[in-house]
C-alpha cells in the first residue's frame, strides 16, 4: 500500500477500469476510499478445507483523490522518473535490421534489468552499434507489447560467455504500451 494505490488479494476477479469503495479498519477507525482496478491477474490457487480448489487473484488498485496539489504533482514527478531494476522478471526478443532494401536481420532474446517509462537496460549475447534503431517485443507476464527503440549504450559484460549490456531508449511507445510499463513501475515502486 502507498499513498497513491495498493495491491491487494481476493478469491474473486476484479474488472480492469471499475472503481471501488474500500473500507480500511484501524483501531475503531474507518477511512473510505475510492480507486481503480488498474490490472488483475490470477497468481495461484488454494484448497479450502474440503480440498475445493480456489483461485486468488491479485489486483493493483489506483486511489482516487487522496492526495492533490503538490504532493499529486510530486508522486507524478517520482513515478514518471523511477528506475526500476529487476532480476530475472521481464525478458524478450527483438529484430534488427541490417538492411532495409533487402529486409535482412536477426533476432535476439534479452533479460531486461532495469526499465524506466524512457527506456530499457538490457542483457543479451549480441552487441548492435550505438544508434542502432530495431523492434523489441517485451513479456511483463501476461501482457507483451512492442516498442520502438534505439540503442543508446552497449557495454561488454564480464562473464564465460559473450554477453552485453545494452541501454536502449524508447522512441516509438504506444499509448497502451506506455500505461503497462508504467502501471508495472508503479506495482514495484509502491
Amino acid at each position: 500500500m502507498s499513498l497513491n494505490g495498493m495491491s491487494l488479494e481476493t478469491g474473486n476477479p476484479l474488472k480492469v477500469g471499475r472503481g471501488y469503495s474500500l473500507n480500511l479498519d484501524r483501531a475503531g477507525e474507518t477511512i473510505t476510499l475510492t480507486g481503480k482496478v488498474v490490472w488483475c491477474t490470477l497468481v495461484r490457487t488454494t484448497r479450502d478445507e474440503r480440498g475445493d480448489v480456489l483461485p486468488v487473484y491479485r489486483a493493483g488498485v489506483h486511489f482516487e483523490d487522496v492526495i492533490t496539489g503538490k504532493a499529486g504533482r510530486l508522486l507524478d514527478f517520482i513515478h514518471e522518473n523511477a528506475v526500476v531494476s529487476l532480476e530475472k522478471r521481464l525478458f524478450g526478443r527483438f529484430r534488427v535490421e541490417t538492411d532495409q532494401s533487402a529486409d535482412l536481420g536477426f533476432e535476439a532474446a534479452f533479460r531486461v534489468r532495469q526499465i524506466s517509462v524512457s527506456g530499457m537496460l538490457v542483457e543479451t549475447d549480441i552487441a548492435p552499434p550505438v544508434d542502432t534503431r530495431c523492434r523489441m517485443e517485451i513479456s511483463m507476464g501476461a501482457l507483451s507489447f512492442t516498442a520502438e527503440v534505439r540503442v543508446v549504450r552497449v557495454q561488454t559484460v564480464e562473464r564465460d560467455t559473450p554477453l552485453f549490456s545494452l541501454g536502449v531508449q524508447f522512441t516509438g511507445l504506444e499509448p497502451d504500451a506506455r500505461r503497462a510499463v508504467e502501471q508495472f513501475i508503479d506495482a514495484e515502486v509502491d
